[in-house]
């Protein structure tokens, strides 16, 4: 009954001649490397640091404008066309943030 919980397949020959510690017969799929990896280079983000920065402080100091421009009184469509400062404000920092993902100062 123990002998017929355990399926024992024929290894093929090729993979006879490999053996590994535990007994599996193969390595495939694997290279070994050693002990030792070299550190990699750090790796620059592309784009400008500040520029990203000062896009994304512009964007968030529009919204919270926008914000108080409506809980002042009035429908907020009615007082974003009154104060177009808000939307500017997010448009400018959408320019920059866009700009400085792409170009390096």
């Amino acid at each position: 009954m123990s002998e017929s919980c355990y399926m024992r397949y024929p290894v093929p020959a090729k993979q006879q001649q490999y053996k590994d510690e535990w007994g599996t017969g193969s390595r495939q799929g694997y290279e070994d490397r050693g002990s030792f990896r070299a550190p990699r280079a750090p790796r620059r983000d592309p784009g400008s640091p500040i520029l990203k920065y000062l896009g994304s402080l512009c964007i968030v100091g529009g919204m919270f404008w926008g914000a108080w421009l409506g809980t002042q009184g009035g429908e907020i469509g009615v007082v974003l066309q009154q104060n177009h400062g808000p939307v500017a404000l997010v448009g400018l920092g959408l320019v920059a943030a866009l700009v400085g993902k792409f170009v390096r100062f």
